[in-house]
C-alpha cells in the first residue's frame, strides 16, 4: 500500500509541475487510487501544493502532502501520465511497470537543446510575419527570438523568479533589436513583438481559463494572475530598454 501511495502522489506531482489543469490532476489521482484498491480517495490540488488522503478497505488512512515550488510547462509529460493512469486503471500495466515509467518521466532532462532553440527562433519569425512583417522582419525576429530562448532557458536553471526572467528576456529582445537595426533595416515594432512571443505565457493563460470553466476558482484566479504578471513583466522589460535609449 505504501508503494502505491507514493506512486499515486508522484503521478499527481508530475502533472502539477508540468502545468496540467487542476481537475485533470485530481481526476488522475482518484482514478489511480481506486485502481490500486483504495476504498476512498480524497485529493485537493492547487498550483503550489498537492494534498492526498487514501483510505484502505481495512480502515487505514494514508495522507501525503507535496509542495510544488516550480512549474515548467511540459505537455508531453502530461499526456504520458494521462496515458499511464488510464492503462493502470484498466489493468494493462502493473504497479512495477507504472513505477518504472514514472521514474523515467521524473528524470531531469537536458536544459540545452539546439533543436528547441532553433524551433523557438523559427516560431518567433513566424509570429513576426503573422503580425504583418516581411521576410527581413521575420529573419530579425527569428534571430533575436533564438537569443531570447537561449537566455531564458539558462535563467531557468538558476533560482530566478519567473517574472524576473520574463522582464530580462523582454529587455534583451529590445536591446538586440536596437543592435540589429544598426546593421540592416526592419520594422522594429514587428520584430520585437515577434521575438517576445517566446516569453508569452500562453499555456498558463489557457490552463487558467480551463480551470475557471471547470469551477477551480482558486487555481484559475492564481494562474490568471501569474500570466498577467509575466505579460506585464515582458512589457516592462521592453519598455525600460526602449525608454532608456541604450543605443
Amino acid at each position: 500500500m505504501e508503494a502505491c501511495v507514493d506512486l499515486i502522489l508522484t503521478a499527481g506531482e508530475v502533472l502539477l509541475t508540468s502545468g496540467a489543469e487542476i481537475h485533470r490532476v485530481e481526476e488522475t489521482v482518484e482514478r489511480m487510487g481506486k485502481a490500486a484498491g483504495f476504498a476512498r480517495v480524497e485529493v485537493f490540488a492547487t498550483p503550489t501544493g498537492l494534498f492526498v488522503s487514501l483510505y484502505s478497505p481495512q480502515g487505514q488512512v494514508f495522507t501525503r502532502v507535496r509542495r510544488i515550488r516550480r512549474v515548467n510547462n511540459h505537455l508531453e509529460r502530461i499526456a504520458s501520465v494521462n496515458a499511464l493512469s488510464r492503462a493502470y486503471s484498466s489493468g494493462t500495466i502493473s504497479t512495477a511497470e507504472l513505477q518504472e515509467a514514472l521514474e523515467k518521466l521524473t528524470q531531469p532532462e537536458a536544459q540545452h537543446s539546439l533543436p528547441v532553440f532553433l524551433a523557438g527562433g523559427a516560431g518567433c519569425g513566424a509570429f513576426a510575419m503573422l503580425f504583418g512583417g516581411n521576410l527581413t522582419d521575420a529573419f530579425a525576429a527569428g534571430l533575436i527570438g533564438f537569443l531570447v530562448v537561449v537566455f531564458s532557458t539558462w535563467l531557468r536553471r538558476l533560482p530566478v523568479p519567473t517574472v524576473v526572467t520574463a522582464a530580462l528576456g523582454g529587455g534583451l529582445a529590445a536591446l538586440a533589436a536596437q543592435i540589429c537595426l544598426e546593421f540592416f533595416a526592419f520594422d522594429m515594432s514587428k520584430v520585437i513583438i515577434g521575438a517576445v512571443m517566446a516569453l508569452v505565457p500562453g499555456v498558463i493563460m489557457t490552463t487558467a481559463l480551463r480551470d475557471m470553466l471547470s469551477g477551480e476558482l482558486v487555481s484559475g484566479v492564481s494562474r490568471g494572475a501569474e500570466a498577467l504578471a509575466i505579460a506585464l513583466a515582458v512589457a516592462a522589460g521592453v519598455a525600460s530598454v526602449l525608454s532608456l535609449g541604450v543605443l
